[in-house]
């Protein structure tokens, strides 16, 4: 490939990943399980894949190689973090169930079902995971204790699974 075909290529690998990125977050989310991790490890995988970009062959699934690319980007911040991994098993099913759904429909789903819970939860739940304060951290700007963020969180994960296991049976209908 000439010059403006090697930068053509890129540009359009780029915009690939951009376009599956929140399902590439959700699968570093899925193995590392720390939101601040999670992004530091979509964004080193946005580097690899621009510079592996010439080795991707634009007639194949993106995220199944953004997927693959992820995995070893967050098993590398895993063992950066001296955290443990999980099993190899688990990791490929994981790989496996994000390359299924495609990513605008769980962003959408995830978007719907938040919208359902009331507005100091979805507060709550935005400063534990997209702020990634500790509960106690949290429990001192809303006047709650920390115990109760721990049980609220943990409700509001369960209802929002629930929600969305829900709506995409619903969907598949």
């Amino acid at each position: 490939m000439n010059s403006p075909d090697i930068q053509k290529h890129l540009e359009q690998v780029q915009r690939l990943f951009i376009e599956n990125q929140p399902a590439l977050r959700s699968y570093a989310l899925s193995i590392v399980r720390d939101f601040a991790l999670a992004q530091d490890v979509v964004q080193e995988t946005f580097l690899t894949v621009t510079r592996k970009a010439g080795q991707f062959q634009l007639s194949t699934s993106f995220l199944a190689w953004g997927c693959a690319i992820t995995r070893f980007e967050a098993l590398a911040a895993l063992k950066r973090a001296n955290r443990p991994a999980l099993h190899s098993e688990t990791l490929e099913l994981l790989a496996a169930s994000e390359a299924a759904v495609a990513p605008d429909y769980r962003t959408r789903w995830l978007s719907d079902c938040m919208a359902r819970l009331t507005p100091a939860i979805q507060r709550m739940l935005r400063l534990r995971y997209e702020d990634a304060l500790k509960p106690a951290e949290i429990a001192k700007l809303i006047g709650w204790t920390p115990n109760a963020i721990c049980v609220a969180t943990s409700r509001a994960r369960q209802e929002l699974r629930k929600c969305i296991e829900t709506t995409q049976l619903n969907e598949a209908k």
